[in-house]
């Protein structure tokens, strides 16, 4: 039990200690990310803007006879 307390408190030091080395990158990283999230809400908005109403259905051919 004392082993498992110990490997999570030291993953928990190394992952803040990465994550404070790369602190720039991850800032970039999500910048960029909110950057494409926003032109592809724009894209979606104009596609939505763009889209005509559906096409009406053509009316279904009658049905043959079955031969005897």
């Amino acid at each position: 039990m004392i082993i498992y307390i110990a490997i999570l408190v030291v993953g928990f030091v190394v992952g803040a200690l990465v994550t404070r080395n790369n602190q720039d990158e991850v800032n970039k990283v999500v910048e960029e990310a909110k950057e494409l999230a926003a032109k592809a809400e724009a894209e979606l908005k104009e596609l939505k803007a763009k889209v005509k109403k559906p096409a009406p259905k053509k009316a279904k051919k009658p049905a043959t006879k079955a031969k005897k």
